[in-house]
């Protein structure tokens, strides 16, 4: 029976291409072709970083705390940018280069980072 016309017939409720129509599995290919390749691995993050804390104004009169130095994998980037927002109570982002806080927290942070074991620097001024 043809369902339409171009060289189709239907097999058990399904449109194979003639000549296909006597196959009575499905056949899957998997290939590799066309994915993107892997990148190298990531870093595993140190246990104690060398920090630097500042506190930077932006426009609109208002303040920044930006935490830079971090070296490691962007996942333990992103966790101690959560950690240091939520022990703050502000907002912030964490990004390839620096972690920013908004507002000044520079003390708060140092003392937080401390805690942890980080070695923290306090820069300009």
């Amino acid at each position: 029976m043809q369902a339409w016309g171009g060289g189709s017939r239907v097999v058990i409720g399904r449109v194979v291409p003639l000549g296909m129509a006597d196959v009575s599995e499905d056949r899957w290919v998997y290939s590799t072709r066309g994915l993107p390749e892997r990148g190298p691995e990531e870093e595993p993050t140190p246990a104690r970083q060398n920090l630097r804390v500042q506190r930077r104004s932006l426009p609109g009169g208002r303040e920044a705390t930006v935490i830079t130095g971090f070296v490691g994998r962007k996942a333990d980037r992103e966790a101690l940018a959560k950690r240091l927002r939520q022990a703050c109570a502000t907002g912030g982002s964490a990004s390839e280069k620096e972690i920013l806080l908004q507002g000044n927290f520079v003390e708060k942070v140092i003392e937080l980072l401390r805690a942890e074991g980080h070695t923290v620097k306090r820069s300009g001024g």
